[in-house]
C-alpha cells in the first residue's frame, strides 16, 4: 500500500511540475514554448543550410512574424493574407522611422493555418476574419505577429485590433472576442502574444488609448476577469512566473512593470523605471523574473534591466539612485534589447541587441560575465533566442543563426546560413527546428 501511495504522489507532482512549465515537454505549445524558450530536445543538427539537414520548406502565404508552434504532429502558424500583395511593403534593420500615415489600403484574410511535423504539408488554412486593417502598422511590423498558443485540443489566435479567435484543431471557429481598438504609438501595430492559464487564455491590449489585462474561458470564450492598466501601447507577450503556490502574470510596459494573480488579475506588485518602447517579454530562472527594454539609439533612456523577486508586493521601485529595492534583487538603467526577448538558463541571463552583440549576466546578482560579444559583423537579431541543454539559438533578420555555447565563457558553436529574411522566433518540436522566414517556414532536423 505505501508503494501505491508513493507512486500515485510521483505521479501528481510529475504533473504538477509538467503544468506549471517546470518541465518541458516535446511539444511547442505557444509563445517561446511555455515563455521560456528552453527545450530539454538534444537532437537539432548543429549545421544546416539550404542543402543541409533541411527536412523540408513550406511557403506560407502573405506576411506574419507569429512564431510557428507545435502540439504532437501538428503545427500552426498565423498570416495575415493581402488582396493586394502591393501594400506589403516591409523594411528590416534597426532604423528611426518607419511610420505609415494610413492602414494598408486592402482586404486582408486573418488566417489560421495547420501544417503536418513530418512532410510540411498544409493541412487546413482558416480564414477567421476578412476586412480591411483597423490600424496602422510600421513597415517591418505585420498584421500577424502575435504568436498563437494551443492545449492540444484548441488553438488560440490573436490579431489585435481584429479579434481574438479560438479554433479546434479541425480548422473550426469555436469562439471569437473583439478586444477592441489598439491605437498604438505612431501606429506601429501590435504584437502581444496570448497565453494560456488552467482553463484561461490571457490576453494583454495596451494602447494609447484604453490598456487592459483580460482572461476569457477557453472552452467559451466567457470573460473570467479583467482588469484596466493606466499604460500606452506595449508590445511584449505576458510571462507566467511561478512564485510560490501563486502564479503571477508578469507585463512589461513603459510607466509600470507589473505582476498580477493569474487566476484573479489582481495586482500583486509594480515597478517603475520601464522605456519608452517596452517590446521584450519577462523570463525567468532562480526564482527571479527579468523585465528589459529600450530602444536601441543610445540617446533614448532607460534600457533598463531589472530582477525581480517571486515574492515581491506592492510598490518595488527602487528609490532614486538606488539599483535594489525590498522586491527588486539587482537591476540596471542601461542595457535592456530593443526588440528580442532575453533568455534565463541555469546560472545566467543573456542578453541580445539589435544590432546583433550578446552580453551574458549572471542571474543572481547581475554581474556581467562577458559584455556585446559580435555575432558576425553587421547583423540585426529581432527573433528572440531560444535554448537547449548547452547551446543558444540566435537567429538574425539576414538569414544567419548562431548557436552559441552557454556558459560564462563566449563561444560560437556554428553558424548557420538560410536565404531569407527572419523577424520571427524560432521554435523547437521532437528533434526537429522550425524557422519561419517572410516567406518560407523550415523544417531543419537530421
Amino acid at each position: 500500500m505505501k508503494k501505491t501511495h508513493l507512486f500515485m504522489a510521483l505521479m501528481m507532482l510529475c504533473a504538477t511540475l509538467i503544468s506549471t512549465g517546470r518541465i518541458v515537454a516535446e511539444d511547442w505549445p505557444g509563445w517561446r514554448g511555455d515563455g521560456r524558450g528552453i527545450t530539454t530536445d538534444k537532437n537539432v543538427p548543429l549545421k544546416w543550410s539550404e542543402t543541409e539537414n533541411i527536412k523540408w520548406k513550406t511557403h506560407i502565404p502573405s506576411a506574419g512574424h507569429s512564431s510557428p508552434i507545435a502540439w504532437g504532429n501538428r503545427l500552426f502558424v498565423t498570416t495575415a493574407v493581402a488582396e493586394d500583395p502591393n501594400v506589403e511593403s516591409f523594411r528590416g534593420g534597426v532604423y528611426m522611422g518607419g511610420n505609415r500615415n494610413k492602414p494598408d489600403k486592402s482586404g486582408y484574410a486573418y488566417c489560421v493555418i495547420c501544417l503536418d511535423t513530418d512532410q510540411g504539408n498544409i493541412q487546413w488554412s482558416k480564414a477567421v476574419i476578412q476586412q480591411e486593417p483597423r490600424t496602422r502598422r510600421h513597415t517591418k511590423n505585420t498584421y500577424a505577429s502575435e504568436t498563437p498558443a494551443t492545449d492540444g485540443t484548441y488553438v488560440f489566435a490573436s490579431f489585435g485590433s481584429a479579434g481574438l479567435y479560438c479554433i479546434d484543431f479541425e480548422g473550426h471557429l469555436i469562439w471569437q472576442r473583439d478586444l477592441g481598438l489598439m491605437r498604438v504609438r505612431q501606429g506601429w501595430g501590435t504584437g502581444a502574444s496570448p497565453v494560456l492559464f488552467r482553463n484561461t487564455v490571457i490576453v494583454n491590449c495596451d494602447s494609447d488609448d484604453d490598456s487592459y489585462i483580460t482572461a476569457f474561458e477557453k472552452t467559451t470564450g466567457e470573460p473570467v476577469w479583467r482588469t484596466e492598466r493606466d499604460e500606452g501601447a506595449s508590445w511584449g507577450t505576458p510571462f507566467l512566473f511561478e512564485a510560490g503556490e501563486k502564479t503571477i502574470v508578469v507585463t512589461n510596459a513603459m510607466k509600470r512593470m507589473r505582476g498580477y494573480e493569474a487566476a484573479t488579475g489582481k495586482l500583486l506588485w509594480e515597478c517603475a523605471g520601464g522605456s519608452m518602447i517596452p517590446v521584450p517579454s519577462p523570463v525567468s530562472a532562480q526564482d527571479l523574473v527579468f523585465l528589459s527594454s529600450g530602444h536601441s539609439f543610445g540617446l533614448v533612456r532607460p534600457q533598463p534591466i531589472i530582477a525581480i523577486r517571486s515574492d515581491a508586493l506592492g510598490d518595488i521601485t527602487p528609490s532614486r539612485g538606488e539599483s535594489q529595492s525590498q522586491g527588486v534583487a539587482w537591476s540596471y538603467s542601461m542595457g535592456g534589447p530593443y526588440v528580442p526577448s532575453p533568455i534565463a538558463v541555469g546560472d545566467y541571463l543573456y542578453v541580445p541587441q539589435d544590432r546583433g552583440t550578446l552580453t551574458c549576466y549572471e542571474a543572481q546578482t547581475g554581474k556581467i560575465v562577458y559584455e556585446k560579444q559580435k555575432l558576425g559583423q553587421r547583423n540585426t537579431v529581432t527573433a528572440s533566442p531560444i535554448a537547449d541543454d548547452d547551446k543558444i539559438y540566435i537567429q538574425t533578420e539576414d538569414g544567419e543563426c548562431y548557436i552559441v555555447k552557454q556558459g560564462p565563457a563566449f563561444e560560437i558553436l556554428a553558424m548557420n546560413k538560410l536565404d531569407e529574411v527572419f523577424c520571427a522566433s524560432p521554435a523547437i518540436s521532437k528533434g526537429k527546428l522550425f524557422l519561419r522566414g517572410r516567406k518560407h517556414l523550415y523544417c531543419i532536423g537530421k
